[in-house]
């Protein structure tokens, strides 16, 4: 008996855990907007000339990107097992932000660049 309820215990943490995968690439396609930057657990809110900032990832992966009002747009991809999306510009330019928070209504993580390595930067969905 106890081996059966053990089965059925890991059977549904996989199934979860699998699960919890698929839902992370489907949950990136949205449009995540600029909330807050934190530094050293200390929060701070965008700047007035960044306050409409946004990323919007979309499902045939591209994304249109609004940083300080201005407009940037390419491809994108995320990369499951290293937890990392590399944004490709149109310029041929390409940047890593390391996902570290990820749900339905939120998006946190560092961007791959040695001056704002301490920064995190957070994103939220609009309501």
């Amino acid at each position: 008996m106890k081996r059966t309820i053990l089965t059925l215990i890991a059977l549904t943490i996989f199934t979860i855990v699998g699960f919890s995968q698929n839902l992370n690439k489907n949950t990136l396609c949205k449009k995540w907007y600029l909330e807050k930057y934190e530094v050293y657990w200390i929060d701070y809110e965008p700047e007035k000339h960044e306050k409409n900032d946004y990323i919007h990832l979309k499902n045939d992966l591209t994304y249109i990107s609004v940083d300080e009002g201005e407009i940037t747009t390419g491809r994108w991809n995320y990369f499951d097992k290293q937890k990392y999306i590399v944004f490709y510009n149109n310029k041929g330019e390409s940047l890593k932000f390391f996902v570290s928070t990820l749900n339905s209504n939120s998006m946190a993580g560092r961007y791959d660049i040695e001056e704002i390595e301490d920064v995190k930067v957070h994103y939220k969905l609009k309501k």
